[in-house]
């Protein structure tokens, strides 16, 4: 249940939308920088018992990489050294390999984030390029990540814009397009554009003070996950808005989750908005809201009839066919990078390929090219099956598995991630990230116990945010049931129904602001403890 609202006691500030999104953008740099030294000099408070990342790079007299070591070298290596703690160790020992996979554990973290810091580091002045290669690594991933989550801030500041105020002038003004305060409880406090502005701002300063804070200036992938997933969501829902330009929005969409896509496995869980919008872009299904909307009284075998009326012509049927055949192929690009990734790793474990084959393809780079290069060889599904009828020799059991996905073996295997992993193996990350979870599912109870919809619930799939709302049940009931459930501080960032829903519960309703307290205890303990190699995964 939502408190009293909050009673406003000063006048109401009013923001304009282009000075707006440009407040917000120097906030989100003042607090990046305030981030990145904040963790900085938290890590030299406190000793980091952990070197690997020092014999890594030759820090102590080991092999050196790139120019010569020497004193500054050293000094500034311990300044920045704090960015690759966790997983961020695993993504620079990648980026130094070049995508080479020398360890099966190692198939946990993607090679897309590498990829960029080696073709970022291309476009440098050749003077840079042969400074310091773990330095300039590490700076150039929190260069890189940090202008992505400020991409990321703009995304979320228009996301109640498009969602909301831009529904008043839409181009095809299609029914499915009407939200209002019966089927939408958020916009009972948008009565008019400035209020839309206010919260879209002080959106954009919740977000940047956001709880996976550390992890988006760090040598981690979330930063550029979450820019490519907040704008994907905000094409989508554009391209519902829009007529004449519907289908770029629309490709455009698919490329954000693409590309989003390629840097985390759960990028497959874009497939739940893309279905849904596919769903509401669909002539069939506007033609069924239309049925069920307009004719409550009527019996239901009358509506059933009006209903596949609508296929009355052949024309009407090749655009259904057509829609869908779309819909597959979108659907099979977002899937692509996870498969791709998921076939380097069969062919380098568990195919009987020869040395020459091995040495060209170790780096996952130059697989990736000769993949684009004859697809079909690899893609022979005859080839495969040859391979499971001779006695192959394989190196780990999940090559003989029916889908033999590398991911989920190694996620149990070596990072122990087990199903209900919380109840079997109880740990204080479940207690510190339950804030986040209990967000998220009041978001998600909100939404189907306050949307109503006249005359059946079940118009309620029809709702824009439908797909927002179950893309966040979905994640945050995987990360619940199948992951460790602390990295949820970090995923969830991606989510920008989870802040729009956070940002409403603070702004209107005071029972919430303890919600603030929390996120802010986590915004300043963060960064100490995973600077410090203590905790915060």
């Amino acid at each position: 249940m939502l408190s009293r609202p909050k009673v406003e006691t000063c006048p109401k500030l009013k923001v304009n939308r282009t000075s707006g999104v440009l407040i917000a953008v120097a906030v989100a740099i003042l607090v990046r920088a305030f981030c990145v030294i904040y963790t900085i000099v938290w890590s030299r408070l406190i000793n980091n018992y952990k070197f690997s990342n020092d014999l890594l790079c030759g820090i102590n007299g080991g092999v050196t990489r790139g120019a010569g070591r020497n004193g500054e070298v050293g000094t500034l290596w311990q300044y920045v050294r704090c960015f690759s703690q966790w997983d961020g160790e695993y993504f620079l020992r990648l980026s130094l390999n070049e995508t080479e996979y020398l360890y099966e554990q190692n198939h946990a973290f993607f090679p897309s984030l590498p990829l960029v810091i080696i073709f970022a580091k291309k476009l440098l002045p050749k003077a840079i390029q042969n400074a310091d290669t773990c330095l300039l690594h590490v700076i150039l991933a929190v260069i890189i990540n940090n202008f992505f989550f400020i991409v990321a801030t703009v995304g979320i500041y228009v996301f109640p814009f498009i969602y909301f105020k831009e529904r008043q002038n839409l181009e095809n003004g299609h029914v499915l397009c009407t939200m209002n305060e019966e089927n939408c409880f958020y916009l009972h406090h948008f009565k008019d554009k400035e209020e839309c502005n206010r919260f879209s701002f002080f959106l954009s300063i919740i977000y940047s003070f956001s709880i996976g804070n550390v992890h988006v200036i760090s040598f981690y992938n979330e930063s550029i996950f979450s820019c490519f997933s907040i704008w994907g969501f905000n094409f989508l829902q554009l391209s519902l808005n829009s007529h004449k330009r519907k289908y770029s929005f629309e490709i455009l969409s698919v490329i954000s989750f693409f590309i989003a896509s390629l840097f985390r496995s759960n990028g497959i869980l874009f497939l739940i908005p893309l279905f849904f919008f596919n769903v509401h872009s669909c002539t069939f299904f506007q033609h069924c809201y239309s049925v069920l909307l307009h004719n409550v009284g009527e019996e239901k075998h009358k509506k059933k009839i009006d209903i596949f009326f609508h296929f009355s012509s052949k024309k009407v049927v090749l655009f259904f066919v057509l829609h869908w055949l779309k819909a597959l192929i979108e659907a099979i690009i977002v899937l692509s990078p996870f498969l791709i990734y998921q076939l380097y790793a069969y062919h380098l474990y568990c195919m009987d390929n020869d040395d020459g084959w091995k040495e060209e393809n170790k780096k996952f780079y130059s697989f990736l090219a000769n993949f684009v290069k004859s697809p079909y060889f690899y893609l022979d599904i005859k080839k495969y099956r040859n391979y499971e009828n001779k006695t192959v020799l394989r190196s780990t059991p999940w090559c003989s598995k029916t889908f033999p996905f590398v991911y989920n073996y190694i996620q149990h295997k070596y990072w122990n991630v087990n199903f209900l992993k919380f109840l079997t193996e109880p740990r204080v990350n479940i207690v510190y990230a339950a804030p986040v979870y209990f967000i998220s599912f009041h978001s998600v109870v909100m939404f189907f116990t306050r949307n109503y919809f006249i005359p059946s619930k079940m118009l309620m799939i029809f709702n824009p945010l439908f797909g927002n709302i179950t893309h966040l049940c979905v994640l945050t009931l995987y990360l619940l049931l199948f992951a460790h459930n602390e990295i949820i501080l970090r995923l969830v960032i991606s989510s920008p129904i989870f802040y729009l829903h956070y940002a409403y519960l603070l702004k209107y309703f005071e029972k919430w602001n303890w919600l603030f307290f929390a996120n802010l205890l986590y915004f300043f303990v963060g960064p100490p403890l995973f600077g410090t190699y203590i905790a915060w995964t």
